[in-house]
């Protein structure tokens, strides 16, 4: 993750440095502090921040001058030309090559006192940014929210006129506005099911960095997006219409015929076999059960004859 800010301070001045960051924060500067650090190691993660942050901010006091950790991060800072910006919590005058450098005074500071040079530390900062004006809005006050609207909309690519459009369209129902990056990756899968290849646009967007910055989508990649999403519906729609009309067609071809014999009125099963006999006749398959025989009055007790003849 990238920072604006890398703030460095003595273990000693921590609950100042805890004070300025949330100060930077609240004028949407992205931050590092680490308020767990227990060492004075800096260790290969802690260069891996610095170098990811536009400028390290370095509290210098009393402490700070002592502390390992501190000179070494002071010293990555100034390796890196202007991204070193220097501050003084006290009298102390840090060591070369330091010592030449303009410190911002925050000698005093606390959560109720403001010093002058904080103003000052906030413009350099956000000249670094492109951000202009914002010693103007930290003279706003709650009463002032007139000249607070008229700020925003002076400077809306301004990140706090950023985060108040947010806020204003989540409490009106308001949906954000897809990513570039989402809108690079569904021009990419909506290329894949297609089976087509890939945009040129949309893989470099996608998947290609340039100079270390985050893949974005491109305007092309985006037209391509639209236009992919656009048929895909059209196509989704058109398919499922169309295997709905050939179910109807193909049921209607196959459907059952009723199947009329000449002097019959019962109808059969079209796929059914019916066998049909001349007018006063009977099947020959009937003959044996038709035949006459002995009756046999079962309602009266049959007496049984003893001097019939044994057969055997």
């Amino acid at each position: 993750m990238s920072y604006d800010v890398f703030l460095v301070s003595a273990l000693e001045d921590r609950d100042t440095a805890k004070l300025i960051a949330r100060r930077l924060r609240s004028l949407k500067f992205r931050v590092w502090l680490d308020q767990k650090q227990e060492n004075e190691v800096f260790d290969a993660k802690d260069a891996r921040d610095a170098m990811n942050s536009q400028s390290m901010l370095v509290l210098w006091s009393q402490s700070a001058v002592k502390s390992d950790w501190v000179r070494a991060a002071a010293a990555v800072g100034h390796s890196r030309g202007d991204s070193l910006v220097e501050a003084a919590l006290d009298k102390t005058i840090p060591y070369e090559p330091f010592r030449q450098h303009k410190r911002f005074t925050l000698d005093g500071m606390t959560s109720r006192k403001t010093p002058p040079g904080f103003a000052d530390l906030i413009d350099e900062l956000g000249r670094r940014q492109g951000r202009i004006g914002l010693r103007d809005w930290m003279g706003y006050g709650a009463q002032d929210e007139d000249q607070r609207i008229d700020w925003l909309a002076a400077h809306p690519a301004d990140p706090l006129a950023v985060e108040a459009k947010k806020k204003r369209d989540k409490d009106l129902g308001i949906k954000p506005a897809p990513a570039r990056e989402a809108i690079g990756a569904a021009a990419l899968a909506a290329a894949s099911l297609r089976g087509t290849s890939t945009p040129p646009q949309a893989a470099t967007a996608v998947n290609g960095r340039k100079n270390g910055a985050a893949p974005l989508a491109s305007d092309g990649a985006i037209k391509t997006a639209t236009l992919v999403e656009d048929a895909l519906g059209f196509g989704t729609m058109a398919s499922v219409g169309t295997a709905i009309v050939a179910m109807l067609f193909l049921a209607w071809v196959f459907r059952s015929q009723p199947a009329v014999r000449p002097g019959v009125s019962q109808t059969a099963i079209a796929n059914s076999q019916m066998v049909t006999c001349p007018a006063g006749t009977v099947p020959r398959a009937l003959l044996n059960v038709l035949e006459p025989g002995e009756i046999i009055d079962d309602t009266q007790p049959q007496v049984i004859d003893d001097t019939a003849e044994d057969p055997s």
